[in-house]
């Protein structure tokens, strides 16, 4: 029996904690980009830390599975660590624009597939469609060919670990300890 696509109320309060907890998170991580930015940057790998901010469009619906939550789930943390970094809102147009990525994805498996090469695309679309953006903002076309392949070739490979790789590590950890029982992750065998 297929489950209902409408999101509860239970996973409503799951997605607001969580986005909340992984925006915090998000800032945190702003200091360690920080940190490694001055000496990535000159060769075209900053994005190589990049992929953690993706996290939260791959995480959630991994746990939910659900049409929409990916766009929510990305768009809310990054209008939380936009409210605490020197993004501001302007966080929330690229955590819209990253979550839009992963919620194409995983409408085209329909929402049913859910290993870990399934995450690990929803995330290099996400990569994708967030370095376009910068591409266009920063502006990036203004600098070499070579340089920008170097920076999503980066953006790609973080994005695979970071976003990924974490999410189905941590989602099916949290999934074995029981507390993920009421969710759409329990299924997995």
């Amino acid at each position: 029996m297929e489950s209902s696509k409408k999101i509860t109320l239970f996973e409503l309060v799951l997605i607001a904690v969580l986005s909340v907890v992984i925006g915090i998170a998000f800032w945190g991580w702003t200091y360690v980009y920080d940190q490694f930015k001055p000496f990535l940057k000159p060769f075209g790998f900053k994005y190589l830390l990049a992929g953690f901010w993706l996290f939260a469009g791959v995480f959630l619906p991994f746990i939910i599975r659900k049409p929409g939550v990916a766009i929510v789930s990305e768009t809310l943390s990054a209008l939380i660590e936009g409210f605490i970094t020197r993004w501001g809102l302007l966080a929330g147009l690229w955590g819209l624009v990253q979550g839009l990525a992963c919620e194409m994805v995983f409408l085209i498996f329909k929402y049913k597939k859910w290993k870990l090469i399934h995450l690990i695309i929803a995330s290099i679309f996400s990569a994708i469609a967030s370095f376009l953006l910068d591409y266009f903002y920063e502006p990036y076309f203004k600098l070499s060919i070579t340089f920008n392949l170097f920076q999503l070739l980066s953006f790609i490979i973080s994005s695979a670990i970071f976003s990924g790789i974490l999410s189905f590590s941590v989602g099916k950890s949290l999934a074995r300890t029981g507390i993920l029982n009421h969710f759409a992750i329990s299924s997995d065998n």
